[in-house]
Order: C-alpha cells, then sequence, then structure tokens
C-alpha cells in the first residue's frame, strides 16, 4: 500500500497550477491566478523535496510535520535547495527580483483580493524562462 503523493504528482500538479494560473489572468480573474501561481511554487519545492525522501526509509517527524507547512522559505531548507538559492539570489539579480516577489505570496492570498497588475507580477516572476522561480526549482526536481 502506498500512501502520499508521488514526486511526479507534485510535479504535474505545480506545472498545472501555474498553467491554470496563466489562464485566470487571461480571463481577467487577478485574485484565482494569483493565489494559484504561488501554490504552484509550494507544489513545485513539495517535489524537489520528495526527490529527498529515501525508499523504505521513515523520515524524522518533524521533517514530515514540516512538509506539510505553506512556508516556502522552510520548504526551500527542507528541500535542500537554501545553498542554491543563497548563491543564486547573490549572483542574478533578476533571479533574486523575481524571488522577493514570490516571498510576498501567502496561503491566505486566497482570501483576498488581488489586481492584475499583482498576478502579472507574481505569475512573470515564477513562470520567467530565464530567472523565475519555477525555472529554478525544476532543475532541482
Amino acid at each position: 500500500m502506498s500512501y502520499g503523493m508521488k514526486r511526479s504528482d507534485l510535479q504535474g500538479m505545480a506545472e498545472s497550477k501555474l498553467s491554470d494560473a496563466i489562464l485566470l489572468l487571461s480571463h481577467l480573474k487577478p485574485s484565482n491566478a494569483y493565489y494559484l501561481a504561488g501554490y504552484a511554487v509550494e507544489l513545485g519545492l513539495k517535489a524537489c523535496i520528495a526527490r529527498q525522501i529515501s525508499h523504505e526509509t521513515i523520515p524524522d517527524k518533524d521533517f514530515s510535520r514540516d512538509i506539510y507547512l505553506h512556508d516556502l522559505p522552510k520548504l526551500v531548507r527542507l528541500a535542500g535547495l537554501d545553498k542554491d538559492q543563497k548563491t543564486k539570489l547573490s549572483s542574478q539579480p533578476e533571479f533574486a527580483a523575481n524571488w522577493a516577489i514570490v516571498m510576498e505570496w501567502t496561503p491566505e492570498a486566497r482570501y483576498e483580493s488581488h489586481q492584475m497588475a499583482d498576478a502579472q507580477y507574481l505569475i512573470g516572476a515564477i513562470a520567467d524562462s530565464n530567472h523565475g522561480v519555477m525555472q529554478w526549482i525544476k532543475t532541482h526536481w
């Protein structure tokens, strides 16, 4: 019996949420687009974490609990990406600017109203093909 989600499922959901966010933005639904775009980053980071979990090994209890948090910096640490991220932030100002935009997202965004510009900035920061946050995540998942 298998429990939980597979890394490939998390990858697919991350890509799907980002795609849905772009579609919602194109249909002038910025609040939902904003929320889904941030959720795509969360799912992408969780796919990176899934890569760290060894088959037939029970992870540490705190590690397992923390995976379910919506704290992006903590998810970066759990995925083992904090050193790579620090290097990238200091060497690529475009990525640093995109990460700063992504850090404004919280799961509470689902209860908030967001303007088109907010959603455009967030989706751009995530989906940028050269310096986007999702591009970086995909190199590690």
